[in-house]
């Protein structure tokens, strides 16, 4: 028996859960037995678990919502995810041969239930990180505790980016354990990679609100137009900001050229990603969980060969720079003016090699799952 678990954010009613996702599609390719747990981020969504049978789902069901507050439920989904695979395991004379844990909470499941002789092989997926990751004391020091239990308790650790891999490092978590395991989009992607791309169409996409410097680049396709005035500026998502932006790109008269496509769901995301020409990931540091993160949109950006520009703010940079798939600026206007024109000017070399960065990936997911099947355990 196989199981996931991970937290999910539902946007619009959808569960977004990017590296679990990839997790569950590698395992129903792979045809493999597995359970899988999806809770709610937010604590006010119900519970799901999947169960899978060679790679089909089975059955699924929801638990219900009963404890309103956030950090209360967070402490309920770990008791049930343990107590539900024990009493599973003891019904069905069965252990669990691999466990993998999105996030600490997760894997502290996977921690115990390894301790009670239920786990065999526990993987630890570090999926974000940040240096403080809640404003009170004792909560932080506990999530931290969480943290390193899990990474001394876990057979691997995973990594979604570099530089969280680079700390599990300084940890002293030896080489063997530490994975750097990036994000990997959808195979969703594949439906729109016959789109005809829109060279002088740029893309962003997020929650609109203080973390993306929206304003510096409304600026940066103003001083642009004159130059190239078939140029556009596509924002999906929509947030707390957005009446603020409207506001602003009326008041500078380029209504036009900044066209705000509100939220969307993945799909439609996809095909206005695959349609562009240039992805943006203009983070402009005010997250601080940022840093340590692997920039999803990039990764997306990736897939259809868009070459991106991006400030110095996420670890997707690391990779970015290596294979010059892209120009990263500092979070101004002149650098994102200067950013785009060279991208205009050189397209078809950074196109080319973003596409190649993509690929490098494809298949991250199903290697680490398939040395650990073939050399720790048996399915």
């Amino acid at each position: 028996m196989i199981v996931t678990t991970s937290h999910a954010k539902y946007i619009n009613g959808h569960p977004y859960e990017a590296p679990a996702n990839t997790i569950v599609e590698t395992l129903v390719a792979l045809k493999k037995d597995f359970i899988f747990f999806r809770h709610s981020l937010d604590g006010r969504s119900h519970s799901t678990v999947y169960t899978y049978l060679q790679g089909i789902n089975n059955k699924h069901y929801t638990l219900d919502l009963f404890i309103p507050f956030d950090s209360l439920r967070y402490i309920c989904d770990v008791v049930f995810t343990t107590a539900y695979i024990f009493f599973y395991a003891i019904c069905n004379h069965d252990k669990v041969s691999l466990f993998i844990g999105v996030d600490p909470l997760n894997a502290l499941s996977g921690v115990i239930l390894k301790k009670l002789g239920i786990v065999r092989y526990l993987v630890y997926y570090t999926t974000d990180f940040s240096e403080r990751r809640f404003k009170n004391y004792l909560l932080n020091k506990l999530y931290f505790a969480i943290d390193k239990i899990c990474m001394l308790s876990a057979d691997q650790t995973w990594n979604v980016s570099s530089r969280i891999t680079a700390l599990r490092k300084s940890q002293g978590l030896s080489d063997k354990k530490n994975l750097f395991i990036p994000n990997v989009p959808s195979t969703d992607y594949i439906a729109f990679l016959e789109k005809p791309k829109s060279k002088f169409t740029l893309v962003t996409l997020g929650v609109i609100d203080s973390q993306l410097d929206n304003f510096g680049i409304i600026d940066a396709v103003k001083e642009l137009i004159p130059r190239y005035p078939q140029i556009k500026l596509k924002i999906i998502g929509s947030g707390p900001l957005e009446n603020e932006y409207k506001e602003y790109v009326s008041k500078h008269g380029v209504t036009e050229n900044v066209l705000f496509l509100g939220s969307l769901n993945h799909n439609d995301a996809l095909r206005e990603i695959a349609t562009s020409g240039i992805g943006l990931a203009l983070y402009n540091g005010k997250w601080g969980f940022n840093y340590f993160g692997d920039s999803m949109k990039c990764r997306e950006f990736f897939c259809y060969g868009l070459p991106v520009l991006t400030t110095d703010s996420h670890s997707t940079v690391d990779d970015i720079k290596k294979y010059d798939a892209g120009i990263v600026v500092a979070c101004c206007t002149k650098d994102y003016v200067s950013g785009i024109i060279r991208l205009f000017e050189n397209y078809e070399r950074y196109s080319t090699d973003s596409y190649k960065l993509a690929g490098k990936y494809n298949l991250i997911h199903k290697t680490a799952l398939e040395s650990i099947f073939d050399e720790k355990i048996s399915n």
